[in-house]
């Protein structure tokens, strides 16, 4: 297969899984919405919120994939690219503040008293979410890497954070369920949120590297070590910005 139709192989991957995201998304946020609205839940809130971020994620993260696959032109040399880290960031800033709207949702319910009801048909709901979400994550991050894209990688982080987000969830409904103390419900979702937080805030920190071209070490290590083993085999002598003979 020449490189042309390869190339034209991958885009197509990538196109469908992120409509495959984008589908399941929006079905994602369907389940948790109603599982919210019959349970009264704050960690059930908190899932339904993250698949909000999600789907607004998506949404930027397939118009960014189109964009890169744009040739350079008078108006971007270099190509289009860069828009990839721009929906790593985009990305990574929704999840920040999905996480600081779960701890401020899960603290008020707290404060204002708690009400749950239909717990067994939320945590069905809710465990369904985290398996089918775990399945696409795993996909998209796995294709992300195989076809280097830090744009499908990024949504299958996101989609595997909300994975771990419904696990936290159930095993809160659980722990009221077992124990009948409603606060364990708040609790899960701010233990939640943390770690939502944490994923968001490294997928702003990779944004950033890839936007000012910060340096990789073992790369720059690596080339060098290239350079001067065929420089020597050649008679030249390699400098840090280029050859000399």
């Amino acid at each position: 297969m020449d490189v042309t139709a390869k190339s034209e192989a991958d885009r197509d991957a990538l196109r469908f899984a992120m409509n495959l995201s984008l589908a399941v998304g929006l079905l994602m946020f369907v389940m948790k919405t109603g599982a919210y609205l019959l349970t009264g839940s704050a960690a059930i809130l908190s899932d339904a919120a993250e698949s909000v971020t999600h789907v607004a994620a998506v949404f930027f993260a397939a118009y960014s994939l189109r964009l890169s696959y744009r040739p350079p032109d008078k108006d971007h040399l270099y190509g289009h690219t860069k828009i990839s880290f721009f929906s790593a960031g985009f990305e990574g800033a929704m999840i920040v503040l999905a996480a600081l709207f779960i701890i401020y949702e899960s603290i008020r319910k707290w404060m204002t008293g708690l009400q749950l009801e239909n717990l067994g048909v939320g945590t069905a709901l809710t465990a369904a979410a985290m398996i089918i979400n775990g399945g696409l994550g795993c996909y998209l991050l796995w294709l992300g890497r195989h076809k280097h894209s830090i744009i499908l990688e990024a949504d299958g982080r996101h989609v595997l954070t909300d994975c771990w987000t419904s696990l936290a969830v159930l095993v809160g409904l659980v722990l009221v369920l077992l124990t009948k103390w409603p606060p364990f419900d708040p609790i899960c979702g701010i233990l939640t949120a943390c770690n939502i937080l944490w994923s968001g805030t490294g997928l702003l920190k990779s944004a950033f590297i890839g936007l000012m071209d910060t340096a990789d070490p073992i790369a720059q290590a690596k080339l060098t070590e290239v350079l001067d083993r065929e420089t020597g085999a050649r008679g030249m002598t390699s400098t840090a910005f280029g050859t000399a003979i």
